[in-house]
């Protein structure tokens, strides 16, 4: 609601009688509550609730270059974030691109009330030397779904309906939802790199696995392998190592 701060007069305006004073009273009662609820009142923009938080490791088993987003808020937003490199003095490393495994620079991911998280890619001269980031919120918007309080599990399995593990060849997935609200999420196959020594380990192709899947209320959906995805399983199935990763989405 937008409050009028100040007024211009073009030309001079005949003074008008005065009100009686009971009218004045309604008036600046009315006045009042306009003020309070256009500006005292207002809830926080959405940008303001997220916090981020940035590791380069995590350790051995668990993703590298992970973004913690953090959402101070009641409702599910969805970031749309753009990143700067930094190096170790943190000073900007301009030639290095930052590009996400889940979306949060596109507005792709959802982050639920209490925070999500993201992976981050460099690529770019220099990438190597970034250890950490600036993030800026081009955008955030509230979702209009409800508020799920778990992660989806993710089970990957063959054409038998046999459980695999992450990096066996298999054609389908199959995602529960325990919670009482539905669920929406996207599939992403990650390949990642086989760095030697203390380098760190980043997704190398990123392949989506279907588009937006809708999980009912404690309920399972299968979902299968097709096209680019059962492609880039069938490469690097027991070769490279790989995950399959779903995350809320809108």
């Amino acid at each position: 609601m937008p409050l009028l701060l100040a007024a211009t007069a073009t030309h001079p305006r005949r003074r008008a009688r005065t009100a009686p004073a009971t009218l004045r009273m309604v008036a600046g009662l009315v006045a009042a509550l306009l003020l309070a609820g256009c500006g005292l009142v207002s809830p926080p923009r959405p940008a303001s609730l997220l916090r981020f938080e940035f590791a380069p490791t995590t350790g051995d088993g668990y993703m590298n270059q992970l973004l913690t987003i953090y959402n101070d808020g009641t409702r599910l937003l969805a970031p749309t974030l753009e990143f700067t490199a930094l190096d170790a003095a943190r000073s900007p490393l301009p030639a290095v691109q930052v590009t996400t495994v889940y979306g949060s620079d596109r507005g792709r991911l959802v982050v639920p009330p209490g925070g999500g998280v993201d992976v981050l890619v460099f690529t770019g001269e220099g990438a190597p030397l970034a250890e950490d980031v600036t993030v800026s919120v081009r955008a955030a918007e509230v979702v209009d779904a409800p508020v799920v309080g778990v992660e989806p599990v993710v089970t990957p399995m063959d054409d038998a309906g046999r459980v695999l593990d992450r990096n066996g060849r298999f054609t389908a997935v199959s995602l529960r939802n325990d919670d009482s609200e539905p669920m929406s999420v996207r599939l992403v196959y990650i390949i990642w790199t086989d760095p030697e020594g203390d380098q760190r380990q980043q997704a190398q192709q990123v392949v989506p696995v279907g588009d937006l899947i809708v999980v009912p209320p404690k309920r399972s959906t299968l979902v299968p392998v097709a096209g680019a995805a059962r492609t880039a399983v069938a490469g690097a199935a027991g070769r490279v190592p790989a995950s399959i990763k779903a995350y809320l989405s809108r």
